[in-house]
């Protein structure tokens, strides 16, 4: 059976989106009579959070979907991150303290972030059960699952996973792999949005989110051992390639607007160039003959890419309303309200917003739903024919 994985970007609160899709997976593996369709998740930042809660449940995956879906329905800025007057005040003159005396404070500690993440380590702690995934490996149902952070000492991407004890670790360029048995910490670690949220500690060093310098997050999951992947990434296509328009001024870029540019550059969804050099390959690979394919250190993958519909952070604008007052007075102080959007479509863990990402992740994944029937029945069919030749 070819084995098939789930590949998971990030983006924040546009990880709704993700559910989204996922639920219209859910919806087809319900009409094929198929239990656990994947054998591999890998995610990163937002990502890794939806892997978590997919992986980490004892259920199977249709009703850990719902499960998935109903959480992203309810969830409120509360969940994840501290927005209180006095906590982001003390924060802020902390850090103009730092930033204009160079001071540490009296204990000797540097401000780590500018919001405390201290709710979302409440909100995975009860909502994941972390041991369940070694029993899904155990049981079969599982291969292995992998979440991804930066390294903030050595600049590299670690994907720390978890999986059958015969899976070797790797190492390409700037990107490594570490076994672990997957906690919470791992998963902060993955979604720890530079300067907004607090890096995290695991084994004597500090990582922050996956999304930061991820040009491969397919990779993870193909040395893993994937045949097929299902990647769902959270922009539009042509938001890949994102830039400004120019509207005919010439004004000096707000610090609203460089800081857009800064975290769209951070926050990066590498799946359009990831899967481009996949079908690269691919066709490399059907060019050569048998042998010779069994000569070079590659092999094909079938991957299939569900892309947003429409521009998140537009979205973002007309709820700006729901975000906390501070959180609006912050993003909105240095720029326009235009100019914030991006950094708006990250932190609009809201309700209303994220189930409008819901709704649209749902209809963007039913519009692919032959493409996503055909790899599911494949594998399901391969898994039918192995057990029958076996009996």
């Amino acid at each position: 059976m070819p084995t098939l994985g789930l590949v998971l970007s990030g983006g924040g609160a546009r990880g709704a989106y993700q559910a989204g899709v996922i639920a219209a997976i859910a919806h087809i593996c319900s009409r094929q009579k198929i239990e656990n369709p994947f054998q591999i998740y890998s995610g990163v930042s937002a990502g890794a959070i939806n892997v978590a809660l997919l992986a980490a449940q004892a259920s199977n995956f249709v009703p850990s979907s719902k499960n998935l879906v109903n959480l992203w329905s309810k969830i409120d800025s509360d969940n994840v991150f501290y927005a209180d007057l006095m906590a982001l005040s003390r924060g802020g003159l902390q850090w103009m303290t730092e930033l204009s005396l160079g001071s540490r404070g009296k204990d000797g500690m540097a401000l780590r972030s500018l919001l405390s993440t201290h709710p979302l380590n409440t909100f995975l702690t009860e909502a994941c059960k972390f041991q369940e995934i070694q029993k899904k490996i155990n049981a079969g149902q599982l291969q292995a699952v992998s979440v991804s952070a930066l390294d903030y000492e050595s600049i590299a991407t670690v994907t720390f996973f978890q999986g059958q004890s015969d899976l070797p670790t790797w190492e390409r360029g700037m990107h490594r792999s570490e076994k672990a048995i997957l906690g919470v910490e791992h998963v902060m670690a993955s979604s720890a949005i530079p300067l907004l949220f607090p890096p995290i500690q695991i084994q004597g060093r500090y990582y922050g989110d996956g999304c930061i310098r991820n040009q491969s997050p397919c990779g993870p999951a193909i040395y893993l051992g994937a045949e097929r992947v299902i990647a769902i990434g959270v922009r539009r296509r042509q938001d890949t390639f994102y830039s400004y328009h120019n509207k005919g001024d010439s004004e000096v870029p707000t610090v609203a607007r460089v800081a857009n540019v800064l975290m769209n550059a951070v926050m990066m969804d590498g799946l359009e160039s990831d899967i481009q050099r996949i079908n690269q390959v691919n066709d490399s690979l059907s060019a050569l003959s048998t042998e010779e394919r069994s000569r070079v250190a590659m092999r094909k993958v079938d991957a299939l890419w569900i892309a947003p519909s429409v521009d998140f952070s537009e979205l973002a604008k007309k709820r700006e309303g729901d975000l906390p007052r501070i959180i609006r007075y912050i993003l909105r102080g240095p720029g326009s309200l235009d100019e914030s959007s991006e950094m708006f479509s990250y932190l609009m863990f809201t309700p209303h917003y994220c189930r409008q990402l819901i709704d649209i992740g749902f209809s963007d994944g039913m519009k692919e739903q032959d493409r996503i029937a055909e790899f599911l029945t494949q594998n399901n069919q391969e898994s039918v024919r192995k057990t029958s030749r076996s009996a």
